[in-house]
């Protein structure tokens, strides 16, 4: 593996599409930064990291004791932390996606293998509003997921719209939003299917520079505490696996955070309700 890839791996992992400029002693620094801003920026909620480090013999980076804060008056602190958070690159670090549907044609794909969870805790607990605080910050991410990437989550940006402009019915919400951030109309001529492909394959895939693209997310041990009545019961669960984020185009980097934490807290409300205690 030649060091530039190893290089373009580290200043790239965590959501930034700018850094090569970045000297080596300051890099460990700069990935603890944008995983705090980016677990914030989706989360709406305060994160610890105590320390993020990247070995360019093993290329992995390796990230240790990240927390994310609990929403205002709950009784716990936290509500997600995470032991150990470690990224492996793939034996093939990166690669150039070159397409002519999209708007920037320097575009790399940076490739890892696989995203370990080490021994994550998470605490379920009732909000005033009837919700878990899991529900409400699952709507939080998936909500700024869809302002910022429309045409990536539809349905949920075709639900925002709707709420922004109730004198318009929901068939009419969607269509009209539909027009705007491009999502292909029913078509018969093959011609006209092709373009329209190629169309919103440029919206979505946008002008990023850097995008990501993650064979395997695995969550090795998973300790879930609801929290009811003043008691706490607690869960455990063992290698649970989300599979791959992002397809041959991976997905713009700086969605990768809130992707992550959108699919983790959808995956815990759904153990909660599957194994009600």
């Amino acid at each position: 593996m030649n060091k530039l890839a190893v290089l373009a791996f580290a200043l790239l992992l965590f959501f930034s599409t700018m850094l090569w400029y970045l000297a080596n002693g300051s890099l460990n620094e700069y990935l603890k930064s944008q995983v705090l801003l980016q677990s914030q920026y989706y989360s709406g909620q305060n994160a610890q990291l105590l320390k993020a480090n990247f070995s360019a013999d093993e290329g992995k980076a390796t990230f240790e004791q990240l927390n994310l804060s609990n929403l205002n008056d709950l009784s716990h602190p936290q509500l997600l932390s995470f032991d150990k958070v470690t990224a492996q690159l793939a034996r093939v670090a990166s690669t150039q996606l070159n397409s002519p549907s999209i708007q920037n044609k320097n575009t790399t794909i940076v490739n890892i293998e696989k995203l370990t969870l080490h021994n994550v805790h998470a605490w379920s607990e009732l909000t005033s509003s009837g919700k878990t605080n899991l529900e409400v910050l699952a709507k939080q991410v998936s909500k700024q997921l869809a302002l910022d990437y429309p045409a990536l989550y539809p349905n949920i940006s075709a639900e925002l719209y709707a709420k922004e402009n109730p004198e318009l019915n929901a068939t009419t919400a969607i269509a009209e939003l539909e027009k705007q951030i491009g999502i292909p109309e029913a078509e018969t001529n093959q011609a006209v299917i092709e373009s329209k492909a190629a169309k919103q394959k440029k919206r979505i895939l946008g002008k990023a520079q850097t995008r990501i693209m993650i064979s395997s997310v695995i969550i090795n041990e998973l300790t879930l505490t609801s929290i009811k009545n003043n008691k706490e019961l607690q869960q455990e669960f063992q290698n649970i696996e989300f599979g791959r984020i992002g397809d041959k185009n991976g997905i713009d980097s700086n969605q990768l955070g809130g992707e992550l934490l959108r699919q983790i807290l959808n995956h815990l409300i759904r153990l909660e309700k599957n194994n009600p205690r």
